[in-house]
């Protein structure tokens, strides 16, 4: 893919402008959602090299089309028949507010959040009892939306209407299942920074906030946004201080790294910080900002702990502490530590089990290193009570006694016939385990054709081309022709499956 558009960028710069536009516009006149596309990025483009507002009505036009049937739309299949909304490109269209908001350019960010937000309001309710992951944009959108508000650029009357809308948007939601969908947006235009004490807090003279000390999720969604303005607007002090007051130690501690405060981020952390996610936050800008040995002693020293509220059979703790050590291995590599690269690699792999990771640490340890590390990952792998990937890996490795080992054929109704890893093992299981081979491919194969399952049919003939093979390696043809005769006759009115079973013939001799 990378090749593809390597050579792709070589052609167009090969080609004359006037050629590039023709084929820009040819393509728009044919692509509805291209040229809609395509007046964003226009949007974009003018707005940024002019210094000037931008223009919403490409943003509205665009939303507009996603969320309508002549848009950007696929169908469900089954039993919803609706329209559904292109996902890819709606999070695309959101996307296009971030670096608006992030240069604290509020009014521009709202130019597109607002469409975006009225058209998922108008969608959702005959879409609600069907949705999956769309319900996942509210949230999103209301952060964004929160954190526009509560910018200078935004005035009180403008912040106003915008609650108006917002509050509007949220009541004709409510019936149907979202009826917070717009919280922490609309508590940010209404109380944006008036609330009492709230001003002297960013100021550095309130000691902490809430001022009552205790504060629920929409407090705390609230405080973000607040710190995200405030980031935004460049007002470090204040971000500093509010983070402190709010108990937000990870944002504090990041913010004073960046700030290269270091020695005051790592303190903080040693004392506030227990999740391996938020020591891994730190541990990036501490490095970001030149100070990569003690970033690495940052990660390490999170790797000894446990991690607060995380047990050991938390998903969260496991994978934030794969995260970590994934970072650290990395760092650790690039530093030339390579004591705390094989610790940081054991440990990546022991809590993911995961095939990359395995294999990562065969690429960054050296031929002396790799036996011993091997030694230990595989004994992990092993002795973990479930692990997705524990048979690729396994034939990665060539086990294939142990890969067959933890397959348990009493369980087989689990296994899908179209697992391509289980029949990479049967192929690799013939010779030295053939009896094994012969149960399991039956097994797979059975199923499918005594429930008719007519799509399948040569599914089921290849894994019965295993259950050949299998005889043939122990000498056993005559018994798989046999059987392969009661299946011919078993299913001998199953007109799509009888000529593959007679095919199998050919596979005994």
């Amino acid at each position: 893919m990378k090749q593809a558009e390597n050579k792709r960028a070589e052609q167009i710069r090969t080609i004359s402008r006037e050629r590039l536009e023709a084929f820009v516009l040819e393509h728009a006149e044919r692509d509805e959602d291209f040229a809609l596309w395509l007046d964003t990025r226009f949007a974009v483009s003018v707005a940024d090299e002019a210094s000037t507002l931008l223009d919403p009505v490409p943003f509205r036009r665009r939303a507009e089309a996603l969320f309508s049937e002549s848009g950007s739309v696929r169908h469900r299949h089954g039993w919803d028949k609706s329209a559904a909304i292109d996902e890819a490109a709606l999070e695309q269209l959101i996307d296009e507010a971030e670096p608006f908001l992030a240069e604290g350019r509020a009014a521009d960010a709202l130019a597109i959040l607002k469409p975006v937000a009225s058209g998922l309001t108008a969608y959702w309710p005959e879409n609600a009892d069907w949705d999956e992951t769309l319900h996942e944009f509210f949230p999103r959108l209301d952060k964004l939306i929160a954190q526009a508000a509560l910018m200078d650029e935004i005035s009180a009357e403008e912040r106003d209407d915008l609650a108006d809308e917002l509050t509007g948007w949220q009541g004709e939601l409510a019936e149907f299942g979202a009826d917070d969908a717009f919280s922490t947006a609309i508590a940010a235009c209404m109380q944006g920074w008036d609330e009492p004490g709230l001003r002297a807090t960013p100021a550095g003279l309130g000691q902490s906030w809430p001022p009552g000390g205790g504060s629920d999720p929409l407090d705390d969604d609230l405080t973000r946004a607040r710190l995200a303005a405030l980031e935004a607007m460049g007002r470090s002090e204040h971000f500093l201080n509010l983070s402190r007051a709010a108990g937000f130690h990870c944002d504090h501690a990041v913010k004073l790294a960046q700030a290269g405060r270091v020695d005051e981020a790592v303190a903080l952390a040693h004392v506030r910080l227990k999740s391996h996610g938020d020591l891994l936050r730190l541990a990036e800008p501490v490095a970001a900002v030149g100070h990569f040995e003690t970033a690495i002693d940052l990660g390490a020293w999170g790797l000894s702990r446990a991690g607060l509220g995380e047990g050991e059979e938390n998903w969260r703790h496991r994978t934030g502490r794969a995260l970590l050590a994934r970072w650290l291995r990395q760092a650790a590599h690039e530093a030339g530590n390579r004591d705390m690269m094989l610790r940081a690699a054991r440990v990546a792999f022991e809590e993911s089990l995961a095939r990359d990771d395995f294999r990562m640490a065969e690429k960054l340890a050296t031929p002396l290193d790799w036996p011993k590390l091997r030694e230990m990952l595989l004994a992990a792998l092993m002795a973990a009570p479930y692990a997705h990937e524990r048979i690729e890996i396994l034939l990665d490795e060539d086990l294939v006694a142990e890969a067959v080992a933890g397959i348990n054929l009493d369980e087989t109704r689990f296994f899908s016939s179209r697992d391509q890893t289980l029949a990479r093992l049967a192929e690799r299981a013939l010779v030295g385990h053939p009896d094994w081979a012969i149960v399991l491919a039956c097994r797979m194969a059975d199923p499918i054709m005594s429930e008719g399952r007519s799509s399948r049919y040569e599914r089921a003939a290849q894994w019965l081309g295993v259950a050949a093979r299998a005889h043939k390696v122990c000498g056993r043809s005559d018994e798989w022709l046999a059987h392969l005769d009661g299946l011919v006759e078993q299913h001998r009115r199953k007109h799509k499956l009888r000529p593959l079973l007679e095919a199998l013939r050919r596979t005994a001799r």
